[in-house]
């Protein structure tokens, strides 16, 4: 659990949790980037047109394929403050959702078998007055939906988890 404070905040405000989207949900695209890539080394070991033309398309799939699925980690993430839960995506453009914990009526968790046995799941938080914040593939799903139970009730004064 990593604790930090928020300088953009006028008040002080602590960083409770922060998840991304888990390696898991990225590794076919990852595969196929790295296979694109060796394909491209084998293209330019051929020293020859069709050589060439191969390494060109084994480039552009690692590009295309690998730099995308990074692209998507760094592009999404939630954070569980002291106070709210903020939903952030985009990399140029941003898109912020923020519920206030004293208004979130349900956090949700949905997983495969698969999902359960790496670590990785749908996340749903449910707020009153506000939109679903939905986040398919976060990064240990049932260890945020327990770290924003104690933040909310920490937010409302209650002690029980």
């Amino acid at each position: 659990m990593t604790q930090q404070s928020i300088s953009e905040s006028p008040t002080t405000e602590r960083i409770v949790r922060e998840a991304r989207i888990s390696w898991w949900v990225l590794w076919p695209k990852i595969a196929l980037g790295l296979g694109g890539a060796a394909l491209a080394l084998w293209g330019l070991y051929r020293q020859d047109n069709l050589g060439y033309a191969i390494a060109v398309i084994g480039a552009v799939a690692f590009f295309w394929l690998f730099c995308s699925a990074l692209i998507r980690r760094i592009a999404m993430k939630i954070k569980l403050t002291d106070r709210y839960v903020i939903m952030e995506s985009g990399l140029a453009s941003r898109h912020t959702s923020t519920v206030m914990l004293n208004r979130v009526e349900s956090i949700d968790i949905d997983q495969t078998v698969w999902q359960r046995m790496t670590g990785y799941g749908t996340l749903t938080i449910r707020g009153m007055g506000s939109e679903d914040l939905r986040i398919v593939g976060v990064q240990d799903p049932v260890g945020f939906q327990a770290d924003a139970r104690r933040a909310i009730n920490m937010a409302s004064g209650s002690d029980r988890v």
